[in-house]
């Protein structure tokens, strides 16, 4: 993995845990209709002018699945938008993806930025949901394995929850919830800004 000390690294986090907390909120606040009442799905062919911004070259790319050469670009596998039964489902299928994204993504700055070492509760919290999200959305928590205490407001991760669910799958329930993983996120970004001055401080004196 790669490794970055760059000086400012709290502070761009900062700016990189906002950016995926606004994300977050556009995201639900554009599905709420469907997540709620089962509202018409999101036209998929309104995403065409995105998707059409792009500066790689079809024919500079077409092979077939074992390498070799095609004359010509297979056609663009458009994604159709699944139905469900419950309301229950909806949720999980349009807000886990996302949680997981942002968990993911901060992890993986928290790591490469070496912030993960910290044993701040909240910190070491953030780094088993990622464990569990990389893990198909299950904890696996062995008693016997030593871990730092990992905890965000009221919410404990230990062996206990070996096997469970981190995000609901609109059947069985998970350990956390949309809400969590924004409140989550919220307290990171004050534990930087804590950390940037503190550091800032420190260079003062």
């Amino acid at each position: 993995m790669p490794e970055n000390r760059h000086p400012d690294a709290c502070r761009i986090g900062v700016a990189f845990i906002e950016a995926q907390l606004t994300t977050l909120h556009a995201y639900a606040s554009l599905l709420s209709d469907w997540i709620e009442r089962g509202a018409a799905p999101p036209d998929f062919a309104k995403a065409q002018p995105l998707l059409a911004r792009k500066h790689s070259r079809p024919e500079a790319h077409t092979h077939s699945e074992d390498g070799t050469p095609m004359k010509s670009s297979p056609p663009d596998n458009v994604p159709s938008w699944p139905s469900f039964d419950t309301a229950e489902k909806r949720i999980a299928f349009a807000l886990t993806v996302p949680c997981t994204n942002a968990i993911l993504a901060v992890a993986e700055y928290f790591d490469i930025h070496r912030l993960s070492a910290s044993r701040a509760p909240e910190v070491q919290f953030l780094m088993r949901l990622r464990d569990a999200v990389v893990n198909g959305n299950t904890f696996s928590l062995a008693a016997d394995e030593y871990r730092p205490h990992a905890a965000y407001a009221g919410l404990i991760v230990d062996h206990t929850l070996d096997g469970t669910l981190l995000f609901s799958d609109g059947v069985e329930p998970g350990f956390i919830e949309f809400g969590d993983t924004v409140g989550l996120l919220r307290y990171l970004e004050k534990l930087l800004k804590s950390m940037q001055s503190a550091i800032s401080a420190g260079d003062a004196g």
